[in-house]
């Protein structure tokens, strides 16, 4: 399988480009599976435009318009609203449709985050069947915590993350990755955004991990796509 880890620069409020960016990255890339950083859709992060009820519509709206022009296998964050709460979600896409949706469990609040001021946390599986295989699906911080992975039966996980740069950023990224490889003895995909919203630097590194060790890693602080074969 063939998984093309998709490394871009979406722009904060615009769902439209940021839409046409994924599109354009999948027609020009040849995968099976294309995976997107963390609120791809929307930008990373939107804060107080997720309180407005148009804002969340028309990402949903253009995760729609995704699926129904994009006969492929992705995917990508986006926020969901469910019983009047919002959640920053993974969707899975194949066949033109929505197929599985994942809501991030483990909200960071802390220093430049304020996640709990706009999300739900999620609480169900997030485990993604994929034909044979089975992927162990988080957002981000999930990966910290190693309840999220512990004593799944999965094949290998994905980790979508809007990650900002600070001077141990990277070193630390790496040294939690494989630590959670070192728990579970699972290959890990990594896909992290890259550019600027507000003030805060998206270092991008995106990482194949396997074998307790760096297999693969895309460029910093500019758009890529890592191809890896798993």
């Amino acid at each position: 399988m063939k998984i093309a880890l998709c490394q871009i620069n979406p722009v904060v409020g615009d769902i439209e480009g940021n839409r046409e960016k994924i599109l354009e990255i999948i027609e020009r890339t040849e995968a099976d599976l294309y995976v997107f950083p963390e609120l791809a859709i929307a930008g990373y992060c939107p804060m107080d435009l997720i309180l407005k009820k148009h804002f969340i519509n028309e990402n949903l709206k253009s995760l729609n318009l995704i699926a129904k022009s994009c006969n492929k296998k992705l995917i990508l964050g986006f926020i969901d609203f469910k019983d009047k709460k919002a959640y920053n979600s993974a969707a899975f896409i194949s066949g033109n449709k929505i197929r599985y949706i994942y809501h991030k469990q483990k909200l960071p609040n802390y220093g430049v985050f304020d996640e709990k001021r706009w999300f739900a946390s999620g609480d169900g599986t997030n485990i993604l069947k994929l034909g044979n295989k089975k992927i162990g699906l988080n957002i981000c911080e999930d990966i910290w915590f190693s309840d999220i992975c512990k004593k799944q039966k999965v094949d290998f996980y994905i980790n979508i993350s809007a990650s900002p740069y600070s001077n141990i950023k990277i070193k630390t990224i790496k040294e939690i990755l494989l630590q959670r490889y070192k728990e579970n003895k699972k290959p890990i995909l990594y896909v992290n955004q890259v550019g600027a919203q507000d003030g805060l630097v998206y270092f991008g590194h995106s990482m194949f991990v396997n074998n307790n060790r760096i297999i693969k890693k895309a460029k910093d602080f500019e758009e890529d796509v890592l191809l890896v074969d798993i």
